[in-house]
Formats: C-alpha cells, structure tokens, sequence
C-alpha cells in the first residue's frame, strides 16, 4: 500500500513521481553534464601536474648549478680538463632526463682559468622542458628551464 502511494500521478506531467522514464531522463541530464565538465577538470588536473613537474626539474636544476659553482669555487689552479669533469658533475646530479642539457661555467673577471680570489664563477644549467600536456596546447612546446648559481672562488 505504501508503494501505491508513492505512485500517484504528479501534478500536470501525467507521470508517476518515480517513474522510469523520469529517472531516466535524470541520468541523460547527469551524463551532459559529465561531458561538460569533465575535459576542464582534466585540463586543470593535468596542468596542476605538469606545473609540479616543471618546478621539480628548475629546482633540480638550481641545485645542479649550485653543487657545480660550489666544486668550481674551491678547486684550485683551474683548467680545461676541469671544466669536462665538473661539467659531468653537473650532470651526475641531475636526476631527470638529460637530453638537450646546456651546461656554461663562466668567471668574472677573468674567464677560466680563475685567476685568484675574488673572482666569482657562474654555472648555468639549461634543459629544454618538455610537458605531456604540450601536444594538446602548442603554447607549452618550447620551454627552457635554468638553473643559475654564482660563487666567489676561495683559493
């Protein structure tokens, strides 16, 4: 008896209150909806994802060039075989997909050779960055990445 009750026709549809046909149509709303909705949340799902991403690898980066300033301002008498070797110490830090990394150490005053103290040397560390979502927006496709660090050299 309950059940009869609940099934009585609505005011002007002409339709019981839970019928099939209206649950129906509510889950053809439901799904519109869906298709609305949906490829904005993943576009601000995957664009959260790719900017965490991109900050990982800068600071990676910076943290690169950091070390490599760091072994730059304390080895003494400076020359071209160092400059190889600390530029693959550079490159063992680095913890992500090196293709395309640009590594420059540079001095000022002077370049290398560093010529004594006061003079600060600078490593740069540049990685062309590559985001998943970059075929979907071409805007994304050619983004350079740095890390930059500069240190006073102490010998």
């Amino acid at each position: 008896m309950v059940r009869t009750a609940k099934r009585l026709k609505s005011q002007g549809t002409g339709e019981a209150t839970d019928s099939p046909a209206k649950w129906a149509r509510q889950k053809g709303q439901a799904l519109v909806e869906l298709a609305l909705i949906l490829p904005l949340l993943l576009l601000l799902v995957f664009g959260i994802i790719e900017f965490g991403r991109a900050l990982y690898i800068k600071n990676t980066l910076s943290n690169a060039a950091r070390e490599g300033a760091r072994r730059a301002a304390v080895t003494t008498p400076w020359t071209t075989a160092q400059t190889d070797a600390l530029k693959d110490y550079v490159k063992s830090t680095i913890q992500v997909d090196q293709a395309g990394i640009v590594i420059t150490i540079s001095s000022a005053p002077n370049s290398p050779p560093l010529s004594g103290q006061g003079d600060s040397v600078t490593v740069n560390v540049a990685l062309p960055f590559t985001p998943v979502v970059g075929s979907i927006i071409p805007q994304l496709k050619n983004i350079t990445l740095v890390g930059q660090s500069s240190m006073r050299y102490e010998q």
